[in-house]
């Protein structure tokens, strides 16, 4: 019922192009580079960010933030969003992200 030959068109061989310029195509996207590799600072950012949407998700994280550092909510959340957005802002919560 079931066969056990397999196909040879799943084998890999040179690769044979139509035209010259689909080969041409083909190695520049092989020789594309990589890109660079992140920085410690790149990561931090992106860290920061992750977790400051994820406070401004979890309302009652957010408001032990607040209550923590003597801010009202709302200003607590304002600095969150813009943190979350990458605005760069006056750092009105301390110990948050460390």
């Amino acid at each position: 019922m079931f066969s056990t030959a397999f196909s040879s068109a799943s084998r890999q061989g040179p690769r044979i192009y139509a035209t010259a310029e689909e080969a041409e195509a083909a190695a520049a996207n092989e020789r594309r580079q990589a890109p660079p590799p992140r920085t410690k600072d790149d990561y931090a950012a992106v860290q920061s960010k992750q977790r400051a949407e994820m406070i401004l998700g979890q309302y009652d994280l957010l408001i032990k933030y607040a209550v923590e550092n003597g801010v009202s909510i709302p200003q607590t959340r304002a600095y969150f969003r813009k943190v979350s957005l990458g605005i760069a802002t006056e750092p009105i919560i301390k110990n948050w992200f460390s």
